[in-house]
């Protein structure tokens, strides 16, 4: 009879130790650089839908979500997608936080060491389980800007922001997606990013690295997942 009741508290219990805390980290581009404010603007709602179906998955419901402004190089929105979905004010809030203006310089040094500072919060607080979505043109632009800037492209990647340290040196990475991508400066980021892809995929961390075109038919799916982990 013991061993029957033992064997049952274990079969109860299982399903506890192999759910992991999840977190997300979403960095959006809101600057008067990104491509196609337009369509991005829409594309942008179809993320945060998907953020928010999160919210009808048990382990997905209360993960913890960072959005992090690549115009202000910090975190702008945290919450849940529980919190999105039943919250209309704290969604329009989220909305109201990523949507481009065309006076807003960017900041994309600022962004990624935000992303540092908030994927060493999360393995401090023992979660280990975090995907990385970056929906960015990844065009810097220098400060003070205005609407006489002038930037060519492609332009090289900000060299100040430890941003290959930031992605390779967190344990708790468990995906990584780029999306929104200018295609003048798909090549000299995948360039630069390589020795944190590389070594992403050799610890089997999936990398999608996608230009305008690819993410509009790529985010008809969920970049995210939330589920058992192996």
């Amino acid at each position: 009879m013991k061993h029957l009741l033992l064997t049952l508290l274990l079969m109860v219990s299982a399903p506890l130790f192999a759910q992991e805390k999840i977190a997300i980290e979403l960095i959006v581009d809101e600057s008067g650089v990104l491509l196609d404010a337009g369509s991005a603007h829409t594309t942008k709602m179809m993320l945060l839908a998907h953020l928010k179906a999160l919210a009808t998955k048990r382990a997905g419901a209360h993960a913890k979500v960072n959005v992090i402004s690549t115009s202000l190089g910090r975190t702008v929105w945290s919450g849940t997608p529980l919190e999105l979905r039943r919250d209309p004010l704290r969604a329009q809030a989220l909305v109201d936080a990523i949507t481009a203006d065309p006076a807003r310089c960017n900041n994309l040094p600022g962004a990624f060491a935000e992303l540092k500072s908030n994927l060493a919060q999360h393995e401090r607080e023992g979660i280990h389980a975090v995907q990385v979505v970056v929906f960015s043109s990844l065009v810097d632009t220098p400060r003070p800007c205005s609407d006489i800037t002038r930037i060519t492209l492609p332009q090289m990647p900000p060299a100040q922001a430890d941003i290959n340290g930031a992605l390779s040196g967190s344990a708790n990475l468990r995906s990584i997606s780029f999306f929104w991508v200018s295609p003048h400066q798909k090549r000299v980021w995948e360039e630069f990013l390589a020795p944190s892809f590389d070594s992403l995929r050799a610890r089997g961390v999936p990398v999608t690295f996608l230009d305008v075109e690819r993410s509009l038919s790529a985010l008809r799916s969920s970049p995210f997942s939330a589920g058992e982990m192996p």
